[in-house]
């Protein structure tokens, strides 16, 4: 993993590198690096070190597969502690040191460079670097937030470990994080000329009378600053964010001290972050979840779609065009007119033109791009498609008549994809003569943005069909779930199931200020009350009653929404566009309807009991899901939770919470709340099982 190659005049170069495609610093690397630093640091003929890598990039980090394994506090710290002892004995050891960046620098292979006396980096535009731990609901462990911010100051340091922000090499040098930059062919020549010309070199929060640069932790300006982050991470994630709070406590309380208690404290968070449920979760949803959900179309599937055709002008279809051409495909947009086809395009302009405001898109490939799309109410523009989405409005008559009409004009084989959110592909393949070719398409809103997409696999759709859906998955970035069919598929049966149980609670007179704030409370960004109020309580209505009939969720069963929507509607109540819902909307904000009482009224209900119901039931349905076949693996199945409709990802998803919460302990509440509020907290034979025999959904 280490090889050391003498250069001149006594400099050894230290070359990385791991087994795997990157290098990624594990226990065993640890251990092997704490010898070979004392090894050079005891050979008298070593007057300099630099540290590089044979492979493309430097080290992108711990070892994350060995992290999320150790469940324990000394787990972790027989990962880490080697390390960090090391990389002390490194910068102390009187020997000029210098991290050659050959390439990118993440985390723990940052970190490693902090430990050196000198940081060169080869000039490449590929390359990151920084301390992007939080994002995955970690923090630095190997010292980084007691170096970085004693090399570039506490707010700048802060600003970058608390956003997980990686920076291109020309920022990285210009923020501090790099202190030269090079050509790729002149790096290792400009480490050897910095060693010569620093014989004695340390670290400047080694020597006598150093200072932080900026602020002190502990003058005016520090403690403001400390007063604000506090407050920002607290806001941001309702308390929920432990990462953010190890962070600015290591921050804080280290920077207080000199280096090597510092380090202590940075220890004793990291460990306790790491092996936290919460960070197992964050990592496994995060990270791994959408690693296993990446597109994986056949190697020919694809090959011939050049021109996609979309059929349905609104929010979804706009958004759907827009991916398409952005990703370079030809698009066909039918709309019901002319008119409406006109006003479609100017929405697809419109999005682009706010990719070109936020500097995502330069107004060249604004042109270009709506180049590609064309639009009109004439399904002949269709015949030429080589795959078909229709994104028009939810309802099975509506969609039938557009699959018979597109069906008539495209080529026979042609795949057409429905984006509805709810209707089975059985019901809606009826008017196809070839029935294997339809499949669903979830999207998400909105399009352009949001990562997920949910594909559907009828019971008929051909193995073509699946390639092809993969592929534009693909093509359009997408992190596909794949289900299998159902009334509500996953997604929608899950945010069903919970938008079921909040109206249902409203029904019995519980305040929707307590049903709202149970669930912000723990992450979420908004609560099932004002959730209601942003689709248009009728069309609510109708999402209910859709997932009603045959097939209608376990979690539907006892549900009182469909009459508590009713009784709003009739009192002329239809949410937040009309300005009256559950709440009044004012200029001051949104205000509980004085109304409310009458038609429903109050009761009182302990907060754990409505927060126990409102996330439950999502698990439930989510348990059930597994076991009817709608979804085959939990670990994409709380990825979707998380990236679609914003579950906690402390929580991990619905799976996760089970396991989280641990599977006896959740059917004893599951059952306490059958007995209570009926049938649909019934627990799985599933979930039972596992109750009984003390297995998880998730081995890590």
């Amino acid at each position: 993993m280490i090889t050391t190659t003498k250069l001149e005049d006594g400099i050894v170069r230290l070359d990385i590198s791991t087994p795997g495609p990157v290098n990624t610093l594990s226990r065993d690397f640890n251990l092997e690096f704490g010898r070979v630093v004392d090894e050079l640091l005891g050979n008298p003929d070593v007057t300099g070190i630099v540290i590089t890598s044979p492979k493309d990039d430097f080290a992108v980090g711990g070892n994350l597969d060995e992290l999320r394994a150790a469940m324990t506090p000394d787990e972790v710290t027989a990962i880490v502690d080697p390390f960090t002892a090391a990389l002390r004995r490194f910068e102390t050891g009187r020997k000029p040191v210098v991290a050659a960046l050959n390439g990118t620098a993440l985390g723990g292979g940052y970190e490693l460079a902090l430990g050196c006396h000198r940081r060169i980096a080869a000039d490449r535009k590929d390359a990151l670097f920084g301390l992007p731990e939080a994002g995955l609901g970690l923090m630095p462990g190997g010292g980084g937030t007691q170096r970085l911010p004693r090399l570039i100051g506490l707010a700048a340091a802060a600003d970058l470990i608390l956003r997980g922000k990686t920076l291109a090499v020309a920022e990285a040098q210009s923020a501090g994080l790099v202190d030269e930059v090079v050509p790729a062919s002149d790096l290792i020549a400009a480490a050897v000329r910095w060693i010569k010309t620093n014989p004695k070199a340390g670290q400047p929060w080694d020597q006598k009378g150093y200072q932080l640069p900026g602020d002190d932790p502990n003058s005016q300006k520090g403690r403001m600053f400390f007063a604000g982050a506090w407050a920002k991470a607290r806001q941001r994630s309702a308390g929920t964010d432990a990462a953010a709070f190890a962070i600015l406590h290591a921050l804080h309380h280290g920077l207080e001290r000199t280096i090597d208690p510092a380090i202590a404290i940075e220890r004793r968070q990291f460990i306790k972050l790491a092996a936290s449920p919460e960070a197992k979760n964050r990592i496994r949803s995060g990270f791994y979840g959408p690693r296993a959900a990446r597109p994986n179309p056949p190697a020919s599937a694809g090959d011939a779609i050049k021109t996609l055709g979309v059929v349905g002008g609104g929010m979804m279809g706009n958004g759907i065009a827009f991916s398409a051409a952005r990703a370079g495909l030809s698009v066909r947009l039918i709309d019901v007119s002319e008119d409406k086809a006109r006003e479609s395009f100017d929405r697809i302009a419109a999005i682009a033109g706010r990719q070109v405001e936020r500097g995502r898109m330069s107004p060249e490939a604004r042109e270009a791009l709506l180049a590609r799309v064309g639009t009109g109410a004439d399904y002949a523009a269709l015949k030429d498609a080589d795959f078909v989405i229709e994104a028009v409005f939810e309802r099975l008559d509506v969609k039938h008549d557009v699959l018979g009409k597109v069906a008539s004009v495209v080529r026979p084989g042609v795949t057409v994809a429905s984006n509805t959110s709810t209707i089975p592909m059985t019901r809606l393949a009826q008017p196809l003569a070839d029935r294997s070719r339809i499949i669903g398409m979830h999207f998400f809103a909105p399009v352009e943005t949001m990562k997920l997409l949910e594909i559907v696999h009828g019971a008929d759709t051909s193995a073509k069909a699946k390639g092809e859906a993969q592929f534009i998955a693909r093509l359009l970035g997408k992190t596909p779930i794949v289900v299998n069919d159902g009334l509500g598929f996953y997604t929608s049966r899950i945010v069903s199931s919970l938008s079921s149980e909040a109206m249902t609670l409203v029904a019995e007179g519980v305040a929707p200020q307590i049903i709202d704030n149970v669930m912000l409370d723990i992450g979420f960004a908004i609560g099932p009350a004002t959730l209601a109020e942003l689709t248009k309580l009728p069309l609510l209505r109708d999402i209910m009653a859709s997932m009603s009939g045959e097939g209608t969720p376990v979690s539907m069963k006892g549900s009182r929404a469909i009459e508590a929507l009713d009784r709003l509607i009739a009192a002329g109540r239809e949410g937040k566009l009309a300005g009256k819902g559950i709440y009044d909307y004012t200029p001051d904000g949104p205000v509980l309807w004085s109304g409310l009482k009458d038609l429903f009224p109050p009761t009182r209900l302990e907060p754990k009991i409505v927060r126990r119901r409102l996330l439950h039931t999502q698990s439930l349905e989510a348990v059930r899901a597994l076991e009817d076949g709608t979804v085959t693996d939990p670990l994409t199945a709380d990825m979707a939770a998380v990236t679609g409709w914003g579950y906690p990802i402390h929580l991990g998803g619905p799976f996760a919470c089970i396991d989280t919460i641990g599977a006896r302990t959740f059917v004893e509440q599951c059952r306490d709340l059958e007995t209570r509020f009926g049938e649909r907290f019934a627990v799985p034979a599933l979930l039972d099982r596992m109750a009984r025999d003390g297995t998880t959904f998730h081995s890590l």
